[in-house]
């Protein structure tokens, strides 16, 4: 699944990042890497664009929906 999928309240752990290396680079530098879990919080009102996710426990960041079709996830169970 892709963390552009996700459903508000569901958690799961980013699997794999496949995105050119300038977005790549953005995500690590936001806090975003592969074993990290992460929660959405929010959807934008237009085209539920952007997100809101919660990642490490207690960071909020917002990621255009576009940027997060590039994260890959497993699902918690």
């Amino acid at each position: 699944m892709k963390l552009s999928t996700l459903r508000r309240g569901q958690q799961a752990r980013i699997h794999q990042i496949d995105a050119s290396d300038s977005l790549t680079r953005k995500l690590l530098e936001m806090g975003l890497e592969e074993g990290m879990d992460v929660t959405l919080l929010h959807e934008g009102p237009i085209a539920r664009d952007p997100i809101a996710i919660r990642i490490a426990g207690d960071r909020v960041i917002a990621l255009r929906r576009r940027d997060a079709d590039a994260i890959h996830l497993s699902p918690l169970s």
